[in-house]
């Protein structure tokens, strides 16, 4: 493996290594605040929280997004590929290529868009309960869309740079 390929295999394994910390953080968040929402409501005499089911509505953006660049980086959740697996090899190459930088634009665009259309919006929007701006909440697209598109170009790079072996 070549110097400049194993740096950025590191570096893609250190993102998706990071990513899982996160979302586990997240995970471990999300069920506490929840845990505090049902147990407030089901002891008598306390006020059930108001801002649990919000807060725990945005944790779990959060996860979703930023979630997903581990299934980019495995390459896990992008494609059904029953049909394109039966093709000829430099068949084969091109369609896998070709789909890769449509997921590829498709980041572009989701980064695009919610950096065009979240601070226009979300800025004048405040959460109910909590009091905040939603862009806060929105931005997790954004984040998530650089992490899949990074994650976007290292499949690309692997794909081209091993002739399209699933195993290399």
């Amino acid at each position: 493996m070549s110097q400049p390929r194993k740096f950025w295999s590191g570096f893609l394994t250190f993102i998706n290594h990071f990513v899982r910390i996160f979302c586990v953080a997240m995970m471990i968040m999300m069920t506490a605040i929840v845990l505090i929402q049902v147990v407030a409501r089901l002891t008598p005499g306390v006020k059930n929280p108001n801002w649990t089911e919000e807060l725990s509505r945005y944790v779990m953006i959060y996860i979703a997004f930023i979630g997903a660049s581990t299934g980019v980086y495995q390459w896990s959740n992008v494609g059904v590929d029953f049909v394109i697996d039966r093709l000829p090899g430099p068949l084969n190459f091109a369609v896998n290529l070709v789909i890769r930088v449509a997921v590829l634009a498709f980041w572009c665009g989701v980064i695009y868009w919610g950096c065009e259309y979240f601070p226009t919006v979300g800025g004048r929007q405040y959460s109910a309960s909590m009091g905040f701006p939603v862009v806060y909440a929105q931005m997790a697209l954004v984040l998530g869309g650089v992490l899949c598109a990074i994650q976007t170009v290292g499949q690309i790079v692997q794909h081209i740079t091993t002739g399209g072996e699933k195993d290399a």
